[in-house]
């Protein structure tokens, strides 16, 4: 017997051999802090693939709008989404025209290539054969989907093995729909909404999945007034694309560090506003708790009716140089690395080494957990 066909036969007595247990983590899923995670790693496992995704994605514009992930990295899955890739996917075309059904092989809608040359380049990368996908559930502006990939030497899925997956369908679907429920409990609701309204500012608190759970009355008032930031189907949407980007890698960020019990510092995004001073959004993990399974505390100041930290209060409370306090400054005004370098007459590479320095003495590693650790100190 040929080697490739030993394997293939050995990979074969032990697919889904574990099918009692994959039941039994998916149903944990439900209060466990990782959420999916450990039965996408199970599932992974259990079926000879390399990655495997639970998706929530927008129908139009297309975009992944919450991922829970297993077998990749965390910087893959931030290029994948910088990029918008499932725009470009091929399963997901089909998919999102397709009603909840049965597990399907991705070859047949690939058999003429990849459409685009960076969606090729990351099927060439990662050695990608197959996946098989499933249309967990569908409404008229979302899917949720359900994807584990082979590589080239794990081998195409074989008919029997797709219809050994469907038998693990009825439980995938009432726990994804179990999930829905579950972050919407009334009394988890009543203890955040009486949380919230001690926030100042305008708070927001959403489930891991990014969907709006309660809001203060402050929340409330600002949703109906600013329309930089609105709402749709209880998720956040924004009229800058950028923005609607940047919020969603932070908001996956923040989520995801709270479900692995990672110490994740607040972020701070800057939006903004045409003629206007921007919005001042910021994103902090909440504990888990039986109230909440991964949850993100968002407020929102209006930079209007708040006096912004000057260059040399910021020079002075974090020793900086004056270089580095005008690049924080310009920072919290919301401009981008490339826009400071233009202004200032500096390379861009210049700047970077100022925000380097500035990470180094600061102890922060990225743009919105500076502009956080700078607000939270000195904004008043």
């Amino acid at each position: 017997m040929p080697l490739q066909q030993r394997e293939r036969t050995s990979a074969a007595d032990t697919f889904l051999a574990n099918e009692a247990d994959l039941i039994h983590c998916l149903y944990q899923s439900l209060q466990n802090q990782t959420g999916f995670h450990d039965f996408l790693a199970m599932l992974m496992v259990s079926v000879n693939g390399c990655a495997a995704q639970l998706s929530f994605v927008r129908r139009a514009p297309r975009a992944i709008e919450h991922i829970w992930y297993a077998g990749l990295s965390d910087e893959f899955i931030g290029w994948y989404l910088d990029n918008n890739m499932i725009a470009h996917d091929a399963v997901t075309n089909v998919a999102i025209t397709q009603a909840p059904g049965t597990f399907h092989s991705a070859l047949p809608l690939i058999e003429d290539g990849p459409p685009g040359d960076q969606y090729d380049r990351w099927e060439s990368d990662h050695s990608m054969l197959d996946s098989a996908w499933l249309v967990v559930d569908a409404s008229d502006t979302h899917i949720v989907m359900l994807t584990v990939q082979r590589t080239v030497a794990q081998g195409g899925y074989l008919p029997s093995e797709l219809e050994a997956m469907d038998r693990l369908i009825p439980f995938i679907r009432q726990s994804v729909s179990l999930a829905e429920t579950f972050h919407q409990n009334p009394h988890s609701e009543k203890a955040l909404s009486t949380f919230i309204e001690l926030v100042s500012d305008a708070a927001f608190v959403l489930n891991s999945r990014g969907r709006l759970m309660v809001s203060n009355q402050r929340g409330e008032a600002f949703l109906a007034t600013d329309r930089t930031i609105m709402l749709r189907q209880q998720r956040f949407t924004f009229g800058d694309d950028v923005a609607q980007k940047t919020f969603f890698r932070t908001i996956t960020r923040v989520a995801r560090a709270d479900l692995e019990g990672r110490t994740y510092e607040p972020e701070t995004l800057v939006i903004p506003r045409p003629e206007r001073a921007p919005l001042l959004m910021s994103l902090r993990p909440l504990e888990h708790s039986e109230f909440l399974t991964g949850g993100v505390l968002v407020t929102v100041i209006d930079a209007e009716s708040r006096a912004l930290p000057d260059e040399a209060t910021i020079r002075q409370y974090f020793s900086l140089t004056g270089a580095e306090a005008q690049l924080c400054k310009d920072l919290i005004t919301g401009m981008s690395l490339k826009d400071i370098a233009h202004r200032r007459h500096k390379s861009e590479a210049t700047v970077r080494s100022y925000l380097k320095q500035v990470f180094l003495k600061t102890g922060q590693s990225r743009q919105g957990q500076l502009i956080s650790t700078i607000l939270s100190s000195l904004l008043r």
